[in-house]
């Protein structure tokens, strides 16, 4: 009845009225040539498919405001479902024509676009019209192509293969149209992915995310109402507060609060937890009140073998006991996100690479990133590579393998500049579209978008989205810092940087947040504070050399020049073909002056011009 009522309010729609609206149009393939060789039995072929696919259709939300001969225009109000639907019709048409011989055998090629048409009674008219009817010519057969607007509102909630084909140019139209091949039939998509579409899609990162349950803290403190009656409302609040926050980390799984609450008052025994709840980490604690002070234990365990992998001890005042209850969990959960990271990896590391899935492939790869050894990125990518096939809508791998070959293309270690820099650009793109939603790749390509492709403002609105995702998320604060220094404003540059080494204090890759805070202090001028931050990150990673650049700088501008022309002697030694003059002048400072100045202080730190 939901879909009757809605195809007749837009059936009924005043003549000449502008609306806008998803489109699909589907058209047969080869139509003229089947109809002329076989005309009756290609025609009974076409009605028998229509009373198939027209339920279908129908159940989906789509109204047929159009049936041409060989093809059909179909409304839809929502751009998921449009997508959805078609791919439905899609596996119906194939299933349908296995059992048909070659002379009756209908296939389909599909396309989706969202915009604004002239409603003329029951029909829909325009230039919307004109764009999809066109874009179907490009559809992979049997497949669904959809224009870069439905794209982005797809993206991130259907689990299917996805390939971009880029701007397309249509007959009879000036202007390309951005377009992306979606479902089993995507030229790029592989097998696995088309066993996902007919079964339940495969979603690895899903399967094999870490799991953890924060069990009810026990609450230790002596109160006249007993330990059930007074006090235990800290304790559960401070639970929820570290669940919340946990639950915004896109690479944890997180059971709820109202299915950890019968554990309260019991023995945490680990194997019962993992049996129960289904769950690789459990953290408990205790807390304990005591005049003006708040005391909490915390232990994370690995269910699987029963071993403590941590524990710690926080305390602060009790003044203010809900802003205590909300630092308290802030510390907890900056320490247990890569306490379980450290943990997945050393597990993965035992494993042979050949049986590693996507989301072990992600993590052995995010380890050797910016390793201390040569060419990191050579070893890095191919196991990102390795994920985006067993997972072909993984986004955080493919945001990551585009930082390799941006990484490359911006280190001048690339042995083709102009490939990596290509595949940097459509890795990141597919990377967002796959999912608008995970921090990591939102920030990872926020990144890109700012520091290989110049592209502020892009960039700002993917640090606010990975924001807004989760706020907490340490690489967005981090990375989105030097964006604001590239722009000028580096007042916020350095406030980002500072929360973000706040939040992840304890990060393996915390020479990179090193090296950014040491950016932060040379955009403002600050170069003695410049070199402190750059010396903290060589320290732990000398071979860095997004981090060395500025330190040999920040070293000759405050008149270091002995120690700048010992790091600029390091940098050499990483990339032999570094040149001063080229690098500055092609960096993401907007500023003219900004990258001469860089020039200069390069020089300075006797780096070839």
């Amino acid at each position: 009845m939901a879909a009757k009522r809605s195809h007749s309010a837009r059936a009924g729609a005043t003549n000449g009225g502008r609306r806008l609206v998803v489109v699909a149009a589907f058209d047969v393939v080869n139509f003229t040539a089947l109809v002329e060789a076989d005309e009756e039995r290609v025609l009974a072929a076409w009605r028998e498919l229509r009373a198939e696919i027209d339920p279908l259709i129908a159940a989906g939300g789509g109204r047929i405001f159009k049936a041409l001969g060989d093809g059909l225009l179909v409304e839809f109000t929502s751009p998921v479902e449009a997508t959805r639907t078609s791919l439905i019709v899609q596996e119906a048409v194939a299933r349908t024509a296995a059992g048909q011989d070659a002379a009756t055998r209908l296939e389909l090629r599909c396309a989706i676009h969202m915009g604004e048409v002239t409603v003329e009674g029951t029909d829909l008219l325009g230039d919307g019209i004109n764009i999809v009817s066109r874009l179907q010519a490009h559809a992979p057969v049997g497949g669904v192509l959809v224009s870069a607007a439905v794209m982005d509102l797809i993206s991130g909630r259907l689990s299917q293969p996805i390939e971009e084909l880029g701007p397309l140019a249509l007959r009879n139209m000036s202007r390309p149209v951005h377009a992306y091949a979606v479902g089993p039939k995507a030229p790029g998509a592989r097998e696995g992915a088309r066993e996902g579409a007919r079964g339940g899609t495969i979603d690895s990162f899903q399967r094999r995310r870490p799991s953890i349950a924060v069990l009810p803290f026990v609450d230790q403190t002596e109160d006249d109402q007993g330990k059930d009656g007074g006090a235990s409302w800290f304790s559960d609040g401070l639970v929820e507060e570290i669940i919340a926050a946990l639950a915004c980390l896109p690479e944890l799984i997180v059971i709820s609060r109202s299915s950890v609450l019968r554990y309260r008052g019991q023995v945490h025994d680990p194997e019962r937890v993992r049996r129960e709840l289904a769950v690789r980490y459990m953290l408990t604690g205790s807390v304990r009140r005591d005049g003006g002070r708040v005391r909490l234990s915390a232990e994370l365990c690995d269910c699987e073998t029963g071993t403590a992998i941590w524990s710690d001890r926080f305390a602060g005042a009790a003044a203010d006991l809900f802003q205590l209850q909300d630092e308290l969990s802030a510390r907890v959960v900056t320490t247990i996100a890569p306490q379980v990271q450290e943990s997945e990896l050393r597990r993965v590391l035992k494993k042979h690479p050949e049986s590693l899935d996507a989301y072990e492939s992600v993590l052995r790869g995010l380890d050797l990133l910016y390793r201390v050894e040569d060419d990191p990125w050579e070893k890095a990518l191919p196991l990102f590579e390795r994920a985006m096939g067993l997972d072909p809508s993984y986004a955080a791998a493919y945001a990551l393998a585009a930082t390799c070959h941006g990484e490359r293309f911006y280190e001048g270690t690339s042995p083709d500049p102009t490939a990596d820099h290509l595949e940097a650009e459509r890795l990141s793109r597919l990377a967002l579209a796959y999912d608008r939603f995970d921090p990591l790749a939102l920030s990872l390509c926020g990144h890109i978008r700012s520091w290989l492709f110049h592209d502020y403002d892009h960039a700002i609105e993917l640090f606010d989205r990975a924001l807004a995702a989760n706020p907490s998320a340490a690489i967005a604060w981090l990375r989105s810092s030097a964006t604001f220094c590239y722009i000028g404003e580096t007042r916020e540059a350095k406030r980002r940087v500072e929360i973000g080494l706040r939040l992840s204090p304890y990060d393996a890759h915390v020479f990179f947040s090193y090296g950014l805070a040491g950016l932060a202090a040379y955009a403002r001028g600050d170069w003695l504070e410049a070199a402190n931050w750059g010396a903290k990150s060589m320290a732990l990673n000398p071979r860095f050399v997004g981090n060395l650049r500025f330190l040999a700088a920040s070293l000759a501008a405050s008149g270091q020049l002995k120690e700048a022309h010992e790091v600029g002697r390091a940098l050499l030694r990483v990339n032999p073909t570094f040149s001063a003059r080229k690098f500055a002048a092609g960096h993401a400072f907007k500023d003219a002056e900004q990258r001469r100045l860089f020039g200069d202080h390069l020089v300075l730190a006797g780096l070839p011009e």
